[in-house]
């Protein structure tokens, strides 16, 4: 690893290029640094190869310019040639684990790795890592290879032996040996463990946390179309040309007064903590009860279940799911089970899964003639309720998901209907408007025992409807956010027991300094990490507020959506991009 070269460049696309990582005859890998401070590696080759497409791995790309570039997620540590030992067997199977992690994802989208070699894995002190290729034509040849590979470090494990099968039928799949090994959490041995801590810090020297300025000399750029060739002049005129180019800036930088500061921007109050690589590109997410694990609904209407603490996958895709939307989830009181809704038509299907094993459990629920014009149906948190929007006669049911047993029935004529459990499943807020702009809305908190109201209803004026209710953990408030159309986006909090604004409105538009706002369609507020503040999210911008509405420091641009871990320590947030596999975890510094 190296700093740039006077003829290195210095940025390429959105991406401050920090240090060279590798060369040789035909491709550069650099080291850059993304708006977000993300590192990512950065490839120049003559042309993009399919190693651009594995994993979905590949953040932004130029493949016309002269020079293709991409980039991709940077994996920091050692490759496995620079580990000189033998490695002990629990240090073989950790290995293994990951490696056979990262071939499940690229195998399940119907690729191969091709080149499994010690110089494509790197070893960090969270797993190992594969680094991405796609130039294989059959994925059993990559388990084959996986265990020749680990075969020269050590004696192969028993578990591994099935990898040398001669047979490729009688070789596991890559998903079959990770359900075999399981993710392990047993430490790197000492000197490998060593080796991840010296190119931690040979990394550390390149970082030296300032910003990229905006006004760098030398900008690189890729020209297909070469500069036409300058006449040569006369050396005398060169001198003389320069000297007076000398004098005339002398003197204006003396006369020159200096421009003022620009303001410091504000710093965010929010930290990225780590993220997740899904084998999807997540459009949404949710945390089980205790954190440990995270849901992601993809673009391609599949849902991954992400280890938090390993970054692994717990089990096997679930899905798709039919191509109407993305299907609803929450995980059950166990931790495991994973109950979603999904809707086709007139028709709702709610389900339960063993995330370990990607298996449906028990019978599906399944209503016809639910209404679609303007309502959706709501899972309980712990998935053992949902709350069904019905038509002829316009109603909302509430049914078992487990039994498929209808609770019984909530009385809700009006066209438009937004419903929100409170987080013990025993309120069901209930908003409705009739879609006149002269008609007043309404919000009832029903009790989901007795399906009676509970005191009386929050009665709207304004012509803008409700499009996003959230309860506070303890569920003593409620957070609504209405948007109409030109409109910023407002926000609301109301005492659950008396019914009554607890504080006067306030708006989600950024303030002037920070810009106009954008459209969007994702406006929504809820609790924050603590009881002092809230989580909002307008224009793609999640910003953290006090009660009042004050914005705390700079928001984190690009988020689609987010979730907060239970124990409120953890936000994690998703781009929605379709080139993008990340979840991205934030905390409080």
């Amino acid at each position: 690893m190296r700093r740039p070269a006077v003829d290195d460049p210095l940025w390429l696309g959105q991406y401050r290029v920090l240090a060279e990582l590798a060369r040789d005859e035909t491709t550069r890998v650099l080291l850059g640094s993304g708006p977000d401070d993300r590192l990512v590696a950065l490839t120049l080759a003559p042309r993009q190869s399919a190693e651009a497409a594995a994993l979905s791995a590949v953040l932004e790309a130029d493949p016309d310019a002269s020079t293709p570039w991409w980039a991709q997620e940077f994996v920091p540590g050692p490759s496995l040639r620079d580990v000189p030992d033998a490695l002990p067997e629990p240090a073989v199977l950790r290995l293994a684990a990951g490696i056979a992690a990262d071939l499940t994802q690229l195998h399940s989208a119907g690729l191969a790795h091709g080149k499994l070699t010690p110089s494509h894995i790197r070893l960090t002190s969270s797993g190992a890592r594969l680094i991405a290729r796609a130039t294989g034509d059959d994925p059993a040849d990559d388990v084959f290879a996986l265990g020749t590979l680990l075969a020269a470090k050590s004696a192969l494990p028993e578990a591994l032996r099935p990898c040398l099968a001669e047979n490729p039928a009688d070789r596991p799949t890559a998903a079959e040996l990770l359900e075999a090994l399981r993710p392990s959490a047993d430490p790197w041995p000492p000197a490998v463990e060593k080796l991840v801590a010296e190119r931690t810090a040979e990394l550390a020297q390149f970082l030296d946390g300032r910003q990229a300025p905006l006004d760098d000399p030398v900008i690189y750029q890729v020209a297909d179309t070469p500069p036409p060739p300058r006449r040569a002049a006369p050396r005398r005129r060169i001198l003389i040309s320069a000297l007076a180019l000398v004098i005339a800036g002398l003197a204006a930088w003396i006369a020159w007064p200096d421009p003022p500061a620009p303001p410091p921007a504000p710093p965010s109050p929010l930290t990225e903590s780590g993220f997740l690589v899904a084998r999807g590109h997540p459009q949404y997410v949710t945390f089980n009860h205790d954190g440990r694990l995270l849901a992601t609904a993809n673009a391609d209407f599949t849902i991954d279940v992400l280890d938090v603490v390993t970054r692994k996958p717990v089990g096997p895709r679930i899905g798709p799911f039919p191509e109407t939307g993305l299907p609803g989830m929450t995980f059950r009181s166990d931790g495991i089970t994973l109950a979603t809704a999904q809707v086709k038509d007139n028709q709702f299907t709610a389900r339960t899964w063993d995330s370990r094993t990607g298996r449906e459990i028990g019978e599906p629920l399944v209503l016809e003639n639910i209404d679609r014009g303007g309502a959706w149906p709501e899972l309980s948190p712990d998935g053992s309720v949902a709350a069904v929007p019905m038509a002829s006669p316009r109603r909302t049911d509430l049914w078992r998901v487990a039994d498929r047993t209808r609770i019984g029935s909530i009385d809700t004529p009006a066209a438009f209907r937004v419903s929100a459990f409170s987080p013990d499943g025993r309120t069901l807020a209930v908003y409705q408007w009739d879609g006149h702009s002269a008609h007043t809305s309404q919000l009832d908190l029903w009790d989901t025992a007795s399906l009676k109201t509970a005191g009386k209803p929050i009665v709207f004026s304004e012509t803008k409807p409700i499009c996003c209710l959230a309860f506070r953990p303890d569920g003593r408030t409620l957070i609504t956010t209405s948007a109409g159309a030109g409109a910023p986006p407002q926000v609301r909090q109301w005492d659950t027991a008396t019914h009554e604004q607890l504080r006067p409105a306030f708006s989600l538009a950024p303030a002037p300094a920070y810009g106009e706002m954008r459209e969007a369609y994702v406006f929504m507020a809820s609790a924050g990490l603590d009881d002092q503040h809230l989580l909002a999210l307008a224009a793609g911008t999640v910003t953290v507020r006090d009660l009042d509405g004050q914005q705390d420091g700079a928001g984190l641009p690009g988020i689609l959506s987010f979730a907060v871990s239970p124990d409120r320590k953890t936000i994690a947030t998703t781009t929605g991009s379709t080139a993008d596999t990340t979840v991205h975890l934030w905390r409080k510094p």
